[in-house]
């Protein structure tokens, strides 16, 4: 959606972060018309799907398109790409906002398809689920590959999503392929990232639906982890400190 708002330089385009605490426009009237008149000639069909909704800012309405959440000012002339915060209660609204739409477009991932290392189970224990765009390519999700007992001993469910970056038909997809055609995906995925090259193998698999979720949600990187709570964290993230973020979030 920004791309093609990018491309429309006669929008009056602010970036940066909104503090609530003022009054940003006058409202004359609960009407979002005008909106959806900027956003179909912004965005075209796509602008059916944008859900538009008031903010505590009288005149200033939010627009959310799949991840991405910007505002509108309601008779469309301007727009704010940035963090909508509230002061009196630190409440980031922008990231909440996306955190709820990963949360539910990821219930929609089917969990079959990805490969799941399982929490230790124990009663004092919270437990957790992270779910990870991973790259057996890519050196920092090795990394994180070997903190999974840490993480699976602290009560912390870790799921895999493939996202190849090279592209189809590339070393890496083909060896994504191979782990989840794999009769011991964990095994195989594990002698993945410390380098053992899985057999090849091939069969009906979701890698590259996975990769058209990693569009979805926007990632471009991995590791890119998912907390439970919908909040994303582009990159690597020592264990300990996943834990006690998530930890916190209890």
């Amino acid at each position: 959606m920004l791309k093609a708002i990018y491309k429309k330089t006669l929008i009056g385009f602010v970036s940066g972060t909104l503090l609530i605490g003022c009054t940003a426009f006058v409202q004359a009237a609960d009407d979002s018309s005008a909106i959806q008149k900027r956003l179909q000639e912004i965005v075209g069909p796509d602008a059916a799907n944008a859900e538009i909704s008031k903010t505590a800012i009288t005149g200033l309405y939010q627009i959310q398109l799949g991840m991405t959440v910007v505002y509108m000012s309601q008779d469309g002339q301007f727009l704010v790409n940035g963090n909508l915060i509230n002061l009196d209660t630190q409440t980031n609204l922008t990231k909440q906002a996306q955190s709820k739409a990963r949360k539910l477009a990821l219930a929609e991932v089917p969990g079959k398809s990805m490969i799941v290392y399982p929490a230790k189970e124990g009663k004092d224990k919270a437990k957790h689920t992270i779910t990870v765009f991973t790259d057996i390519d890519c050196p920092y999700c090795a990394k994180l590959h070997k903190e999974i007992p840490a993480l699976n001993e602290a009560g912390i469910n870790v799921r895999y999503i493939s996202y190849p970056r090279a592209g189809m038909g590339s070393p890496s997809y083909l060896k994504a392929v191979s782990v989840w055609c794999s009769a011991d995906k964990n095994k195989t995925m594990d002698d993945a990232m410390a380098g053992i090259a899985p057999e090849g193998k091939q069969c009906v698999n979701p890698v590259r639906d996975h990769m058209m979720q990693a569009e979805r949600f926007e990632v471009n990187g991995t590791p890119n982890i998912i907390l439970d709570s919908g909040e994303l964290l582009p990159g690597y993230v020592p264990a300990k400190k996943l834990i006690e973020m998530l930890k916190s979030s209890s």
